[in-house]
């Protein structure tokens, strides 16, 4: 942190500290930002600014999509879908320490990680298909989209909800959200499909998309903290003048973690 506006407390030049940006300030890469003190939190103890950077995203998604969307409670089932990667890793712990049973579907070479981490049962996808093994489940966090939502769905027991970071927004989302009655009515269109077939079944389809919000990125580090959660970051490095490369592997290529830029 590099100076203050004169009403901001609870933070000094100095500080180390991280966000996900506000929406009006996201879309482009900078050496330096403004932002609202509300939207930001200390980087969690003995962190890298690198390692660092990977987590609100990833924590407040999770942190949201649980406690806001899903509204979880101890003792119930959460699965998460195509769970292997950023997300996963910080989801998991959030999840678990909010006292669900975690089970996660990944890749082979994730599945050690992930049990380490926490998770309660790993299905691996190329091995098994878990809408064949899985059923009665509270809660589901989708990061696979569209082609999955069927079986997503089949595997949630009569009254629980699916939250789509994916597939398509509905008039729930525009709603919560304060959208305009013009976005409210296209939301709903766009999401019909996915919201009749839920409420056919007693169950609930939610979608969401993350805000910053620095009271929770603030419980979030508590989080990361007491568990010691590590993301991954790829070990390709790029400079702010390497961004187009840096996008063109994230379009393309495959990757072992995050993608950082470093100042």
């Amino acid at each position: 942190m590099e100076k203050l506006g004169k009403n901001v407390k609870g933070f000094c030049v100095g500080d180390r500290v991280y966000t996900r940006l506000p929406i009006k300030k996201v879309g482009a890469f900078a050496e330096y930002v403004t932002v609202d003190h509300e939207a930001l939190a200390k980087m969690p103890s003995g962190y890298e600014f690198t390692t660092a950077a990977a987590i609100p995203l990833a924590g407040l998604t999770a942190y949201q999509g649980l406690t806001e969307e899903l509204e979880v409670q101890p003792g119930k089932t959460l699965l998460i879908t195509g769970a292997s990667g950023s997300f996963g890793q910080i989801a998991v712990p959030i999840a678990k320490s909010m006292g669900l049973r975690v089970v996660v579907t990944g890749n082979t070479r994730s599945r050690e990680k992930f049990i380490r981490m926490g998770a309660d049962q790993y299905i691996d996808y190329k091995k098994e298909n878990y809408w064949e093994v899985l059923t009665d489940i509270d809660y589901v966090i989708d990061t696979l989209g569209a082609n999955e939502f069927e079986h997503e769905l089949s595997v949630l027991k009569k009254g629980g909800r699916l939250l789509s970071l994916r597939t398509a927004p509905n008039g729930m989302f525009a709603k919560r959200n304060g959208l305009s009655w013009f976005k409210r009515i296209l939301f709903t269109l766009a999401g019909n499909k996915f919201d009749s077939a839920a409420r056919k079944q007693g169950k609930e389809y939610r979608f969401m998309f993350v805000r910053s919000d620095g009271k929770q990125l603030k419980r979030v580090t508590e989080i990361v903290e007491k568990y010691h959660i590590m993301p991954d970051i790829d070990s390709r490095k790029f400079s702010l003048f390497q961004v187009n490369e840096a996008l063109m592997l994230m379009a393309d290529g495959k990757l072992n973690g995050k993608v950082v830029i470093q100042m």
